[in-house]
Formats: C-alpha cells, structure tokens, sequence
C-alpha cells in the first residue's frame, strides 16, 4: 500500500472523470436502452473503474463496481429491462461509490457495507441470471479456439526456422475467471511466464491491450519454445484465477487454407489490396495523431501563481517604460516594444487558462432534476444550451449553489402535475431550459421553465400575510418580491422547498458576483429567471476616481452613467441626501465622508449612478481618472475585514489603489428615498 499511495492523487483524478461519465451515460441510456454504444462505453468507465481500484487495493470499490458490470451484461444481453427502477438502483450504486471515494480521499476506509446494494443488482432478473451465467459459460468455451488471424509472411518465415532447431511453436487460448478482479494483472502474469519459457511471437490482442485486461472473455498468443505443451500449460495454470487453457502445436495449413479462399478472378487484387488498406490505416492514423489533443491536469493555485507573476511582469515592464522614457534611453526602445508584446500575448493567455466552460456547471444537472422528478412523481426534461460559453474559474465554483436552487424552485413550484399538464393543453412532460451566452464582457444565464408562472395575486397574498408592504407596486415589481427575505409560496415545507430561504440566497449569491438577477413571468406559460454574471472576476474593466485625494477604483460593469455634480443637485432629506434621476429619487453617498476621508475642494466633483441589484444609487466623487483594465488582488489577511473594499490593483507606477466594494457602500442607504 506504500507504494500504492504514491498514485492515490492520480487515481482519485480518474476516478472523478469515470464517475462523471457513467452518470452522463447512464442518464442517456434512460432515455436510450437500445443504443449499444451507450452500453459500451458505460462498460468501458466501469471496467477501467474497477480495474483501478482493484490495483489500489479498495476491494469494496472493485466489488460493487464488478456487481454493477454484471447489471449491464444483462442489460446488453436483454436479460434485463433498461426502466426507472433499474436505473435508479445504478444510480444508488454510483452515489454509494461516490462516497467511498470521498472517505478514501478523507484518509478513511473502503469498508462501507455494500451489502444491501450487491444483493439488490444480483436480483435484477435473478433466476434468468444464473441460467445465463451458465449458457454464456458454455458458449464461451464453445468459441474459445486456436485459430491466429493477422499472422503475417516474416511470423511463418520464422516459425518454419525456428522448427529447424529444437524450438516448437505452440498456438496457446488463455481463459481468465470472470470473477477476478485483477484480469490485466493475471494476464500480464501469463504472459512474462510464457516470456521466461520461450519466445512470443505473435498475440491476440496486441499484447499492450491483454496487459491493460481489454479483451473479452479470453486471450491468444503464438509462442517459440522448446518445452513441451504439458510443462507450458502448467506453468499458465500455476497463476490464480485463470479458468482454462488450451494448447496445440501450431497448425500452418490453417492459414494456408485462409489464403486459397481468395478467388481466382480477384487474385490480381489480392496483392494491392493489403497494401493500399496498409497505405489507408498508415494515413489515417497519422491524420488522427495530427489532431489528437493532448492536456495535463494543473492544480488551480498553480494558475493564481501564474497570474500573480505575469502581473508583476506588467508593473515592471511599465515602470521600466517609463525610465527609458525619462532617461531618454532610446537604445531600450525596441526591446522594450518586443517585452511589451510578449507581456501582452501572456497577459491574454493567462486569461484563457483561467476560464472554464459552463459544461463544468451544468454536467451534474440533469441526473439532479431526473431524482427531483422522481421524488415530485412529475415529467421533467432538462434542455441546456451555451455549454461552451466561458465564465472564470471563480465565478464558474460560485454560479453552481444558485442555480441548483433555481432548477429545485422550477421544479417543486413551476411544472404542473402532468395530468394537469394535460388538461391545460400542454404535454404531459413538463421542459426546464438552461442557456448561457456571452454579451459584450458579461454572461447571461437563464433559466425557464413551462410551468404556471408566477401568479402575482398569490405573491401579494403571501407577502401582505407576512408583513410585506405591496402598496403602488406594478405586477413585475410583485413578483420580484420572491427574493425577498423568508419569502415563500409554497403550502408546506418539504425536502425540496418551503422555508423562503432558497430565493433569497439566490439573490445574495449573484450580488456577491457583482451580477444582477430578474424574474419575467407570464401566468400559465412559464417563468425565466435572467442572470447577469461578469466575464471574469480576476481582471475586469475599472474607472478609476479620486476622493480625499486618495485613487480608487470601481468596477465598470455596474456603473449606469456619469455626471458632473453640482450641490444644489443633492436634496436632503430627514435620513439623509437623494439625487434626482429619471424622474426619480434615489439614495446619494458622498465617497470623502463614507470613507471618513478629508474633503479636497479642488478637484471637479462627479456623480456616477450605479446598478446594485435591482436598485440604483448616486455616488459623489472628487474627480474622475481614467478607465484602465485592473487585475484584482486580494486583501491579505494581516489587514482583517475590511468591507468596503473588493481588494486592490497595482497601477503602472507600483502604486496601489483600491478596489470599491459598492454593494458595501451603499448598503442602508435606501430609506434615505422614504
């Protein structure tokens, strides 16, 4: 196990990915139990799965994943029927490795008990089980014979040399017992003892694939050796688990007779055909490994530390630009012009390393809604498009939590029943559409539904029951108020939804992206939930400003317009000042006294209006700038909480300016309008 624990890293790696794929697949032989190439590769994930654990030494692992195999030969076989309750016991199968996973990562044990699970797949057609086992068994020694295909010229050549002397040729069938768990090491074993006997000439499958356990049921070989056939078959069956082997001096006149079945009117071709199919299978593969990709797993702090140094290779480059410029060096001006290049094709690339697909978000989704719609006994199809928009890594971990509670509200509150379904004209299969795509530097991500939609006499029902004011407020605003604190319309609380804490957290979520989130909801036909994220969060698009002579900087994206101020602009009310805009008053904060700075009254004070959810505010500046692209640093932990501040940016000359947390600023300033 020592020596196991040097590979634990890239085990868990794998596994992760074959998890993945077997949920996917699964999910889509659901929907197709007749696509034999969704079985096939549910087959391949499982027995690479297995294959891996069992070489780790996780038996547990190994033996529900063999048990899950055996559900799938039937599966293929016929035997068993593809249906709910089927797939919903593979599904418990999956969690339940899952789980092993997690403990293995943990530093615990595989000894989960798997018990219950292993006794549930072996009754999945059960007596058919055991009859088949035993026909398959059969069968399989019925075809299990000594015939070699692809045996070439040179292989006869050699094998009619080699008889000159006192070596044999032997035409060998290795049979390893379906039980093992190890059958690419027991081949493996097989092979390096036949190695030490002799010569191996020739095997069936490539010996690469027998070494990785990717044959079927049994495998063959052609071995050079002067033992004879008694010794060699005892030394095959001296390695555990190998259920049967037959041996046999080779036979050339079956080859032999493989060639005279060739007719005479093609005789002419049979001679270009091999050598143009050999000219075909050459190009191909060299096409195929021309456009093969290749990737290597990074761990994401090592991205961070990229990102940190290519920074700094920016502040250096432009301080050295600006030396240059002051000294007047001007024999540094055309090396200075190629590292600015450089920095900028690196700066663009980190960009790129950084972002992720929205896939990454969206893969664990449809299995989600599939037990969903089980547990609320309704019809759900999940439809996702934009899967290869990009988001940064950062916000691509954060967007996950909201959407899962936005899928669960459409789900429990918006689709119908689908008898009711039926009875309004509509399919009984209710539809939840997730699409994401990019617009200018944002990305919008939206989430529908065909359901009932928001009834806005419900929602003011709910809210007046609890408090909520709704006096004046438009039917849109009315169905915003489900994001307000502890709102909930449901009848009771369940395992899905209820508590009026979900909405909410949506809500707060974005914000904390600096993203923004609507609700457009026609009753009857459905309801869209509109996301609003920025592109990235490690780089983003910043004015800066001056207040109490100090520069800041805010971020772009949420900043609606600008100003010049003027005092008599600012109307002050008992809670303080408002700023008229759009026919409309709403909250003004001055930045020198929110950020207890001294005033500078030379400057040329602007107003800039900016978006915090749903709500505007005014804030007053010194002076404005410039607009600069900033990366955004964190704030270390040495300087505490410090909330009104995103973190801060390096400029050009090294100094450091902050970033503004707006949300923060202006947050409580909202009675100001009442």
């Amino acid at each position: 196990m020592e020596d196991n624990s040097a590979y634990r890293d890239l085990f868990f790696e794998e596994t992760d990915t074959n998890l993945e794929v077997l949920n996917e697949e699964v999910l889509r032989l659901e929907q197709n139990p007749e696509d034999r190439e969704i079985i096939d590769a549910i087959f391949r994930a499982a027995h690479t799965l297995k294959g891996m654990a069992a070489t780790m030494g996780y038996n547990t692992m190994a033996k529900l994943t063999h048990s899950v195999e055996n559900v799938f030969e039937l599966f293929k076989s016929h035997t068993a029927q593809v249906d709910t309750q089927s797939i919903s016991l593979i599904f418990d199968c999956l969690d339940a490795l899952t789980d092993i996973v997690e403990a293995l990562r943990a530093g615990e044990s595989d000894d989960m008990d798997i018990t219950h699970l292993v006794k549930r797949l072996e009754a999945v057609g059960d007596a058919e089980w055991n009859a088949v086992t035993e026909d398959t068994g059969d069968q399989h020694s019925a075809e299990m014979n000594l015939i070699l295909s692809n045996l070439e010229d040179s292989d006869l050549e050699v094998i009619a040399q080699a008889e000159q002397t006192e070596y044999k040729a032997y035409s060998i069938a290795v049979k390893v017992d379906n039980e093992s768990f190890m059958k690419a090491a027991r081949a493996f074993l097989v092979i390096n003892k036949l190695e030490q006997e002799g010569d191996i000439m020739h095997t069936e499958p490539a010996s690469d694939k027998i070494e990785e356990g990717d044959f079927e049921d049994y495998f063959k070989l052609l071995l050079l050796s002067k033992s004879d056939t008694e010794d060699i078959k005892a030394q095959i069956m001296d390695t555990s688990e190998i259920e049967q082997v037959l041996i046999e001096p080779f036979q050339k006149e079956q080859h032999v007779k493989k060639a005279e079945v060739i007719p005479i009117e093609t005789a002419a071709n049979a001679v270009e055909t091999p050598t143009a199919a050999a000219d075909q299978a050459t190009k191909a593969a060299t096409a195929k490994k021309s456009i093969a990709k290749q990737t290597i797993r990074v761990d994401l702090s090592r991205l961070d530390q990229f990102m940190n140094l290519v920074s700094e290779l920016v502040i250096h480059r432009t301080r050295l630009e600006d030396l240059s410029e002051k000294e007047k060096l001007s024999e540094l001006s055309e090396p200075l012009t190629q590292v600015g290049r450089i920095t900028t094709e690196l700066q663009e690339l980190v960009l790129q390393l950084r972002m992720q697909p929205f896939s990454v978000v969206v893969q664990r989704f449809p299995r989600m809604l599939r037990d969903l719609a089980n547990e609320l006994g309704k019809e759900i199809q999940l439809v996702t498009e934009g899967e290869d928009t990009e988001l940064d890594r950062t916000v691509i971990s954060e967007i996950g939590e909201p959407l899962i509670h936005l899928l669960r509200n459409s789900a429990d509150h918006g689709v119908e029943m689908p008898d009711e379904r039926e009875k309004l004209g509509k399919p009984r299969t209710g539809t939840v559409k997730l699409a994401a795509y990019p617009e200018g530097n944002r990305v919008v991500v939206t989430l529908s539904d065909d359901g009932k939609g928001l009834k806005p006499e419900i929602i003011k029902a709910s809210a007046e029951k609890k408090g909520i004011s709704t006096d004046g407020l438009s039917d849109e605003e009315i169905q915003q108020l489900i994001f307000h604190p502890g709102f909930s319309t449901a009848a009771k609380v369940t395992g899905i939804s209820g508590r009026g804490v979900g909405m909410d957290a949506v809500k707060q979520k974005i914000n904390s992206l600096n993203g923004t989130i609507e609700t457009i909801s026609v009753p009857g036909e459905g309801t869209t939930f509109k996301i609003v994220l920025p592109l990235t969060l490690s780089i983003i698009q910043a004015l800066l400003v001056k207040a109490g002579g100090e520069t800041f900087a805010m971020p772009q994206a949420i900043i609606d317009k600008v100003n010049r101020f003027e005092e008599q602009d600012a109307i002050q009310v008992h809670q303080g000042e408002v700023y008229q805009y759009k026919e409309t008053t709403i909250p003004l904060t001055r930045l020198t006294e929110k950020l207890e700075l001294p005033e500078d009254e030379s400057g040329s004070p602007h107003v800039i209006i900016v978006s915090i959810g749903d709500e505007k505010h005014a804030l007053v500046v010194d002076e404005l700038v410039q607009q600069k692209e900033i990366v955004i640093k964190k704030l270390g932990k040495e300087l505490g909480e410090m909330g009104h501040f995103l973190g801060a940016t390096i400029m050009g000359d090294g100094s450091i300016s902050l970033i503004l947390d707006l949300t923060s600023i202006c947050k409580g300033r909202r009675e100001a309008i009442q």
